[in-house]
């Protein structure tokens, strides 16, 4: 028996030692299987573009967002509704996202379905991989408005007023950058989204002047920002501010609907206008002109955004259907090249349809084309920025 004792001993020494192992090994794996899943969680593909699927992920990263409500109705409340002539355009503002930006952009998309939310998300199934990885789309964002404020959803065009809300539909982001359907970088994004380090303490928004509109006799209808207005067609928000303004955010947007109710004829634009206007201490930053160049902008009598002609049009913005009407053809032929350029090519080919389109159109068209000088305005921030091979 003496004998059998360090036997016994050892060998329970020895399947202590095994099953301590065997637990380690065991840990060790499913670490190592947690990672791998964690891993293909955040690159997870929906349609081959990456999800936020991870809430964590993409703090650091310029963050987007688009409304697009289609109407399952099928009424036609104002051609910029044309379902057609939406997704031809958020087509070619991603694709222009993805062209130009050196990192990853985040786009949240507020819609009224998921199947609009699925149609949008699909427009980079057919992309090369390269340029699919750089956007990153969040969950879909539910329309909403406040109960008391439904009725303004019909207000000028569909859903147009959602912008006004961002801070509800959004509650989970701090700043996030609204940009309309039909808009087109020309400039990297992640350039304009640096903005919001000019904030300063107090500034709860970031905007850019509408350089007509708003002056006499305009000014007499409402009180306007700056002294050309806003358009609301790009909008720096910090939603966390805006969720304590003074006086409350949706109280304020109610105050101001109710007292200029007889004279709002643009809608959020007008409301906003108002909100930001006569401030000795703005609530607002003026972000500069180039990041949202119109027709207008070119085509009344001369070029009114200074910064446009030394820099170049940063994003282009096609507001009053001016990509998909022949009213301001220089700014047409510009979102038809975008439209026909193929990703798989070099970025040479997009710049040579671009300066092809501009090329037809001679000065005898009026408006933007009576500028010599309006072909460089529109392409010279994206030659800088684009590598030509």
């Amino acid at each position: 028996m003496g004998s059998l004792i360090p036997v016994c001993l050892k060998r329970s020494v020895a399947l202590m030692v095994a099953s301590v192992t065997f637990v380690t090994a065991s840990y060790i794996l499913r670490n190592e299987m947690i990672k791998l899943m964690d891993v293909t969680k955040l690159h997870t593909h929906a349609g081959n573009h990456m999800t936020d699927s991870e809430a964590d992920f993409n703090k650091n990263v310029a963050h987007y967002v688009i409304i697009a409500c289609k109407d399952e109705n099928k009424v036609k409340h104002h051609l910029r509704e044309n379902w057609d002539h939406q997704m031809r355009q958020i087509k070619v503002l991603l694709k222009s996202a993805a062209l130009l930006t050196s990192t990853v952009i985040q786009f949240s998309i507020v819609t009224n379905s998921q199947e609009t939310y699925k149609e949008i998300t699909a427009i980079a199934d057919s992309w090369p991989s390269e340029y699919r990885r750089r956007l990153v789309f969040g969950v879909r964002r539910e329309v909403y408005y406040p109960p008391a404020l439904s009725r303004i959803q019909d207000m000028f065009c569909w859903c147009c007023t959602e912008r006004l809300f961002l801070p509800d539909v959004l509650p989970d982001v701090d700043s996030v950058i609204f940009v309309d359907t039909d808009t087109i970088f020309m400039q990297p994004p992640e350039d304009l989204f640096q903005n919001f380090g000019f904030f300063d303490d107090r500034q709860v928004a970031g905007v850019t002047p509408c350089l007509y509109m708003y002056d006499e006799p305009w000014r007499k209808r409402i009180p306007s920002f700056g002294f050309s207005g806003l358009n609301a067609g790009v909008l720096l928000l910090n939603l966390t501010r805006l969720r304590s303004f003074p006086g409350g955010w949706v109280p304020t947007i109610k105050r101001t609907i109710a007292k200029y109710k007889d004279a709002i004829e643009l809608a959020d634009q007008d409301i906003l206008n108002i909100i930001f206007s006569g401030r000795k201490a703005p609530l607002a930053y003026e972000v500069g002109c180039e990041w949202n160049y119109r027709q207008k902008v070119c085509s009344l009598d001369r070029n009114r955004c200074p910064n446009a002609a030394a820099k170049g049009v940063a994003l282009l913005h096609g507001c009053d259907t001016t990509f998909v009407k022949n009213n301001e053809p220089k700014i047409r032929a510009v979102f038809e090249a975008w439209e026909k350029y193929d990703l798989r090519s070099s970025p040479g080919e997009l710049l040579s349809l671009m300066e092809e389109g501009l090329r037809k159109v001679n000065r005898s068209a009026g408006g933007c084309a009576t500028l010599s000088n309006i072909d460089d305005i529109l392409m010279k921030g994206l030659r800088r920025h684009l590598v030509v091979a």
